[in-house]
Parts: C-alpha cells; structure tokens; sequence
C-alpha cells in the first residue's frame, strides 16, 4: 500500500471525526512525499536499523553493515546520513561498485547531481551489469536535472538495454526523447512502457503501478 496508507488514514479520520478539513493532510503529503518515508519502510526497516547501528558502532571495519545500513538510510529519505557512512566505507575499498553506485544515488538526492555522476560512471566501469542498470537510471535523472537531455536519453536508453521490464525507464525515455525534439521515438518509447505493464505479473504491477499512471497522463500530450 505504501503511501497510500497516509492518504487512507486522512480519509478514515475526516469521515470518523467528521472534520472535513482533514482531507487536506492528502494534499500535504503529496507536496512532502519526497521528504516523507514510505511507512511501511519505517516499520521494515525500524529492527534492522538498530542492529546494524550497533554492528557499525562494534566493528568499523564492518563495511557490509556500513553499506547496508547507507541503503536503509537511502530508503527512508536520509541521504545525508547515508552518504556519512558511504564516505567512510569507500576509504576501505574506494573502487567498490555497490558503495560507488550507493554514493551516486545519495549525491543525486542531496542535489549534488555532477559529483553523483562521477560515482555512478566509475559503478558501471567496475561492473557493466550492476543493479540491472540501476546507474544508468539514477545518471538519467542526474543528467535530466543538469538540463543535460541528450546524455539523460543516451543514459535512459542504456538503463531499458539492461532492465526492460521497467515502466519507469521506458517513461523516462520517452519523456526525455520529447523535450530533446524526437517526437516519434518519444511515442514509440512510451508505448513501450504500457506494453511492459501489461505484461508484467500482478506484484510488478502493483509495484509500478504509479508508473504506469503517469505513463497514461503523458499519453495525452505526448
């Protein structure tokens, strides 16, 4: 359900309290979802964090604890955090592509979007098939926030070569292929976005399911 639950928990309490002006917490947390955790990740999350914070603190060299929890971090919308204890990792192995990819992902939240790119190039230089392409698509948005269109659709297009059952990266790609002039390639790569869904079995759908919905908004004007 995800963040469906804090928008679910405004409309129970509006009609149960029958304050009408609660529904506005939807419109809230919509605004601050980027800023907001998923709750089902803070209560995944909330055991697994106390123990790998206790591991970090007992053992410094435990750069698997260190990296795990930089992921944890990550998920609850804390790249600072993560990117601490990232740093701290790569002194150890400094060409690792798990803590380098990690780092891209926590600079490109943290706004600092060229330096992310760095570490996401030296990811995929030190493993080609890391993550299925996740470099590739954390470099597109990177690049995407640069306003760098014609890297961000070559680094699209790299990410649906390596994980093509990604409604995201197909949506992506086609948004980019828009802006960049390529009216035809940007309709022909959003199609491809609807067919993978409807292809993809009932979890992944539910999974990307929010994709799949803006891929239906982008539709109509693309």
């Amino acid at each position: 359900m995800g963040y469906w639950a804090y928008y679910l928990g405004f409309i129970v309490l509006a009609y149960a309290l029958q304050y009408p002006w609660l529904l506005a917490g939807i419109v809230v947390f919509f605004l601050l979802r980027r800023f907001v955790p998923d709750p089902f990740v803070l209560l995944r999350t909330m055991g697994r964090i106390r123990q790998l914070r206790a591991q970090v603190q007992s053992n410094p060299a435990n750069l698997t604890a260190r990296r795990d929890l930089a992921g944890i971090y990550l998920e609850r919308l804390r790249p600072r955090a993560a990117l601490q204890l990232l740093d701290e990792a790569r002194k150890r192995e400094p060409m690792n592509p798990e803590l380098l990819y990690l780092t891209g992902v926590a600079r490109h939240r943290i706004g600092e979007h060229e330096s992310a790119l760095e570490a996401l190039v030296s990811a995929v230089q030190t493993d080609s098939r890391l993550r299925f392409g996740e470099p590739y698509l954390v470099a597109g948005d990177a690049l995407t926030r640069l306003k760098r269109d014609e890297e961000a659709e070559d680094a699209y297009e790299r990410y649906v070569e390596s994980n093509s059952s990604s409604v995201e990266g197909y949506l992506k790609l086609a948004l980019t292929r828009r802006r960049c002039g390529h009216r035809d390639a940007a309709q022909a790569a959003l199609q491809e976005a609807l067919d993978t869904f409807s292809q993809l079995p009932s979890f992944r759908r539910r999974q990307q399911l929010s994709w799949w919905l803006r891929a239906q908004v982008a539709r109509l004007y693309t």
